[in-house]
């Protein structure tokens, strides 16, 4: 028997509330070392190309494209401009008739000497409609390296250069950290704010300690890697989040997955709003993949975090510590390694004001938890005009669009209702 002083429900509260300290002291160790390693390795200068540039491996980049993003042609045109000696650039369009195509032709025709080519004939090989778009470029790609890269993102001229000189012999990806493009607007500051803060710090560690954290945003693999998976590149068509698999491959056949020290610049200049829409499909994504990692999401954020700390030193200490002043010196304290972070992961400073940047910081704070519940409330995701639901492991599955369901129901509640239809049942 214990105690009365030491009863389960106290030993219960006082495992959480040590829990809950040593998990909060994991987290800071963290966040120091996000920002020491970002000061240290982001926009390294590294030696200049060889020479002889024949020795230099080429790589093939995948741009699939759909419809027409905001500085779409400004970011495409840092593609033609890249100080690399061999490369290609393989635009795969959704369609002949997609206005993005106009934008692409025009930049081909400034930059005759790019080796450019255009394919407006995507396969139908799987659900995932990026993998079919890219499948017309991967299967005439040229060289082995291959770059997958959204079209909104902006690359700086040394990048690829930099990713290839990663591409060690034990290295099978060289992946680019997600982070924007500084722009005016507010929502360029959220953007800043999110990417330079919550999500480089996970992105960084997760990286250092081995853990899959790699975006299709801009990654650079070797395409031999695939050829004993049936379709290559289509093989992870069943998923919608193939770049998590792709990698996850990668490092099962024994090669290792690398950061390059050059950011990937989004630079669609997206709203607040198409954000949060963003990452809520992020973490359905997540959810469907690794729940287990999902559970921990929550609290690992700064208000759950501070609110479950504060709980367990009130706890422990009762008399001894202001709840609400810790509380307070914990919002300041992550608000300030945020900012240091996002520094780090910028090449020239801040074009905002710090102002600014706190207002930025609190909306993606509170927005955090919401959109944690939000995601939960549904498992069907909607990307680009399509819906899909999500399954246990990843594998996706395309549901029929809104208007067909809804016209499928009008039109049998019609046929119910028809009395020369009820009258054939009938007989």
């Amino acid at each position: 028997m214990l105690p009365p002083q030491l009863s389960y429900a106290y030993l219960a509260q006082l495992s959480l509330a040590v829990g809950a300290l040593v998990f909060l002291a994991g987290l800071a160790v963290l966040h120091l070392v996000a920002i020491v390693w970002a000061r240290l390795y982001f926009y390294r200068r590294l030696e200049p190309l060889d020479p002889e540039a024949d020795r230099l491996p080429g790589v093939s980049i995948l741009k699939p494209l759909v419809g027409i993003d905001k500085n779409v042609y400004a970011n495409l045109e840092t593609y033609f401009t890249l100080e690399y000696p061999r490369y290609e650039l393989l635009f795969c369009l959704e369609s002949s008739e997609d206005i993005v195509s106009m934008v692409v032709d025009t930049l081909i025709e400034k930059y005759p000497h790019v080796d450019a080519r255009v394919f407006k004939s995507p396969q139908q090989h799987s659900v995932n409609p990026k993998v079919n778009n890219m499948m017309q470029g991967f299967e005439c790609a040229k060289y082995d390296l291959l770059l997958i890269s959204d079209s909104g993102v902006r690359m700086l001229p040394q990048a690829l250069a930099d990713m290839v000189r990663c591409m060690g012999r034990d290295v099978g990806m060289v992946h680019q950290m997600p982070f924007t493009e500084q722009r005016p607007g507010f929502h360029n500051v959220v953007q800043s704010a999110y990417f330079g803060g919550t999500h480089a710090k996970v992105y960084i560690t997760a990286n250092l300690v081995g853990i899959n954290c790699t975006t299709g945003m801009s990654c650079l693999f070797r395409k031999s890697i695939l050829d004993p998976l049936p379709g290559g590149l289509a093989y992870f068509g069943r998923y919608l989040a193939e770049d998590f698999f792709l990698s996850q491959y990668v490092r099962s056949r024994g090669f290792r997955v690398v950061l390059s020290h050059y950011p990937a610049l989004q630079d669609g200049s997206t709203s607040v709003g198409n954000l949060r829409r963003r990452l809520i499909r992020w973490i359905k994504l997540r959810s469907a993949m690794i729940p287990h990692v999902v559970l921990l999401e929550p609290f690992s954020d700064c208000l759950l975090s501070g609110l479950m700390a504060a709980w367990a030193l009130a706890f422990l200490w009762p008399s001894g510590v202001n709840v609400y002043a810790y509380f307070l010196i914990h919002c300041l304290a992550w608000l300030l390694c945020d900012y240091l972070l996002m520094l780090n992961c910028m090449e020239s400073p801040a074009p905002f004001s710090r102002l600014a940047f706190v207002c930025a910081w609190l909306l993606c704070a509170c927005m955090s938890p919401l959109n944690v519940l939000c995601a939960q409330c549904q498992r069907g995701v909607e990307w680009r005009g399509r819906r899909f639901r999500l399954e246990w492991g990843g594998v996706t599955r395309e549901l029929p669009p809104v208007a067909s369901v809804a016209a499928a129901t009008a039109a049998a509640a019609a046929e119910s209702a028809d009395p020369a239809s009820q009258k054939k049942v009938a007989i």
